[in-house]
């Protein structure tokens, strides 16, 4: 009788434990049924920072988009645009604890071509599934959009080249840290849990990634959430944890410096070729009710799926960042601006008053 009683303890803390985790999958039925709805149903975005400026109304001296891009503070042109709005593809979903909002803005000259531009299934289920942390899920495909990082800006004008002919430009400006706002285009997804907990997502990430930013943005001050993140490039035989003639483990750590690009321990004695896609796990800390946006602030990434847990899965601790107090300042819009502004700044994720 005692032997029975402990097997329906273990039993019970088994499913117990189990009934902690859910797991959400864009690669099921019931998901691509809704993928597929939502491609069909586009619908109209807008945002203060969604301008365009005509001809008519202003051509901009030569070298204006660099001088902008250079200095962060696109006010000169927002100030005199036309509002425009933009097609975009939102998809919401989630487990029982995790509200899931996916949102798909691809550049504009794009968006009419085809609904695959806004929402598309991709990779595969050999060397592209994302598996190898022992307990976690593996995730055989990933969504994604057709092009567009996380970005807080959009923006159309024409300025003189340096023969003094018109130039139409078209900049997207990308979220960075320390700008004060939420993601308002490209694709991005936004977490919304109803309990403390864990979220696991696993991502994908195209190649070139010593140049690529990878984002967790906590929606209460759009301050950066540490993360804990293990994956590898290419497909599940490319990194190694010991000597490269040993069998390949399919997950290694990384992390992410100063400018959230990724770092990848080389003592592992990996090969370094970071023109590879990363598959990983990307695994944070969440707050109940918090509001939290993953994505790439200079490429477009893809969602493999997620789950949550209340307890850590991935032994990452409530890690604070270093506050940098030379911070740059950005305005109420997210745009960048200098010391001598004037008005409400944020700085290091803070509202004050510069006067």
């Amino acid at each position: 009788m005692k032997k029975i009683f402990t097997l329906v303890c273990l039993v019970l803390v088994t499913i117990s434990a189990n009934a902690q985790r859910e797991i959400w999958d864009p690669n099921t039925e019931e998901i691509q049924a809704l993928i597929e709805t939502t491609k069909a149903n586009p619908t109209k975005i807008s945002n203060d920072n969604f301008v365009s400026v005509s001809a008519a109304t202003k051509v901009f001296e030569v070298g204006t988009r660099d001088a902008c891009q250079k200095s962060g503070d696109w006010s000169s042109i927002i100030s005199i645009g036309t509002k425009i709005e933009m097609t975009a593809w939102i998809m919401e979903t989630g487990t029982t604890s995790v509200k899931l909002k996916v949102v798909s803005t691809p550049d504009t000259g794009d968006a009419a071509d085809s609904p695959n531009n806004g929402l598309q299934m991709a990779g595969n289920d050999g060397g592209q599934a994302l598996k190898g942390v022992e307990g976690f899920p593996t995730f055989t495909k990933y969504l994604k959009g057709k092009n567009g990082s996380g970005g807080t800006a959009y923006l159309e004008f024409y300025e003189l080249n340096s023969e003094g002919n018109q130039t139409f430009r078209v900049v997207e400006t990308p979220w960075v840290k320390g700008c004060g706002v939420a993601p308002a285009k490209g694709f991005y997804c936004q977490f919304t849990p109803s309990k403390d907990g864990y979220i696991t997502a696993g991502i994908w990430l195209n190649k070139n990634l010593n140049s690529k930013t990878l984002f967790v943005i906590d929606g209460s001050d759009y301050s950066v959430v540490p993360v804990k993140i293990q994956g590898f490039r290419n497909n599940n035989t490319w990194e190694y944890q010991g000597d490269l003639e040993e069998k390949p483990a399919t997950c290694v750590e990384w992390t992410l410096d100063e400018n959230n690009m990724l770092i990848f321990d080389d003592s592992k004695k990996s090969p370094t070729d970071t023109n590879q896609q990363l598959f990983a796990y990307v695994t944070w800390q969440v707050k109940k009710d918090g509001n939290y946006y993953l994505t790439g602030g200079n490429s477009c990434i893809g969602i493999s799926g997620f789950f949550f847990d209340e307890t850590d899965p991935a032994g990452i601790t409530a890690v604070t960042e270093a506050e940098k107090v030379d911070g740059p300042l950005y305005n109420l819009a997210g745009q960048r601006v200098d010391k001598n502004y004037k008005g409400v700044v944020i700085q290091n994720g803070k509202k004050y008053m510069n006067k």
